[in-house]
C-alpha cells in the first residue's frame, strides 16, 4: 500500500506542476490578446471594458469553434464505420480466416 500512496503523492505533484504551468500560459495567451487589442486596427485606443469584451467574445468563439470540431470529428468517425462495414453478400466469397482486420481513425 505504501507504494501505491508514493506513486500517488508523485501523480499528484506532476499533476500540480502541470496545471501550475498552464495556468502561465493561459495567463500570457489572455495577456497577449489584451494587449493586441489595446489599439484598434484604425489605430484608436480602446477601453479596458472594450477589450474584455472582445477576449471574452473570442474565448466563447472558440469553445463554439472546439464544440463544432468535436461533431466533426464524431460525424466523420461514423462515416468511416459505415464506410468499412462489409456487406453480407462479400462475405459468402471470402475465404473464413477470421474477422475482418480492424481499421482504427479515431482521433
Amino acid at each position: 500500500m505504501h507504494k501505491i500512496e508514493k506513486l500517488h503523492r508523485e501523480l499528484l505533484e506532476k499533476l500540480t506542476e502541470t496545471n501550475r504551468a498552464l495556468d502561465r500560459i493561459a495567463a500570457l495567451l489572455v495577456s497577449s490578446q489584451l494587449l493586441q487589442e489595446c489599439v484598434s486596427p484604425e489605430g484608436e485606443v480602446r477601453s479596458a471594458e472594450d477589450c474584455a469584451e472582445i477576449v471574452t467574445d473570442s474565448y466563447g468563439a472558440g469553445l463554439c469553434l472546439q464544440e463544432q470540431m468535436k461533431g466533426t470529428q464524431k460525424d466523420f468517425a461514423y462515416q468511416v464505420d459505415e464506410f468499412y462495414i462489409s456487406d453480407e453478400e462479400d462475405d459468402d466469397d471470402e475465404e473464413e480466416d477470421g474477422p475482418p482486420p480492424n481499421i482504427a481513425l479515431r482521433f
